[in-house]
């Protein structure tokens, strides 16, 4: 059985990222943090889940939810709504700071992206986008021209407009205060010096990770998001925030768009 199950995978699956391979184990069920394997054996799923599972595998209450939902409507075309729905959206634009009032509901983090980088784009008129260079976005056109942890090799050209600058690193720091510890304002002038001697002056948005989890797991200190405001602001582009969430609710991209 399993040597069947190993031939049709490597027959019929692609493995999406780089050279990369499926973890050698058929895994039959998960529960909390752990997934459970076809010969029995009991894992701590240290990636969540592709790093979405922030509940833990089948939740009673979002199993509970799925099952009572599909049970009764579990599709639409775009241009129909039901109910939990609009109620998702008014919660979802209640939690947001004002004027933020609505909300665009998506599947996929790559999605996500994609989706607020164009609204950036054509908000602003504008086609420049601003990264980290640990960042990872999505697989889709926008969001992987504007990843750089991995995946752009042999594609051929990104999207033009894409810059990316250095990730602060508090593990290892490229600019440091006297007491060793990162210069995270240090860091984000020169990383805006940088894009300021290869930019047209067309900036539309900066695309953060607070969590660069593909990246290496890297907490970025809190000020970074209003720090790149300021230092948009500086260069004579006044920013003002979106806040754009993909599936991954701690791991929340940034958008901040010139006016």
């Amino acid at each position: 059985m399993a040597d069947s199950f190993w031939s049709d995978a490597d027959r019929h699956l692609v493995r999406y990222i780089g050279a990369g391979s499926f973890v050698r184990e058929i895994i039959d069920r998960a529960e909390g943090s752990f997934v459970f394997t076809a010969d029995g054996r009991r894992l701590l799923d240290f990636t969540s889940g592709q790093m979405s599972a922030i509940l833990g595998h089948c939740h009673p209450a979002v199993v509970a939810t799925i099952q009572r939902q599909a049970a009764t409507l579990d599709h639409l075309f775009s241009g129909m709504l039901s109910r939990p729905v609009v109620e998702l959206a008014r919660r979802l634009a209640g939690s947001l700071p004002a004027p933020l009032d609505k909300v665009l509901l998506l599947t996929t983090g790559a999605k996500s992206n994609e989706a607020a980088i164009r609204m950036a784009k054509l908000v602003t008129g504008r086609h420049e986008i601003i990264s980290f260079a640990r960042s990872w976005h999505g697989m889709t056109q926008a969001a992987a021209s504007a990843t750089y942890s991995s995946g752009r090799k042999g594609y051929g050209p990104a999207a033009p407009g894409n810059f990316a600058i250095p990730t602060p690193n508090a593990y290892r720091p490229d600019f440091t205060l006297p007491s060793g510890e990162l210069d995270w304002r240090r860091q984000l002038e020169f990383a805006f010096e940088l894009f300021d001697a290869q930019s047209v002056g067309s900036l539309a948005a900066c695309v953060v990770e607070p969590i660069l989890s593909s990246g290496g797991v890297i907490d970025l200190p809190p000020g970074i998001p209003r720090g790149a405001a300021r230092q948009g602001a500086r260069a004579g582009r006044a920013v003002d925030p979106r806040r754009g969430a993909d599936r991954s609710v701690p791991h929340r991209r940034v958008v901040r768009v010139p006016a």
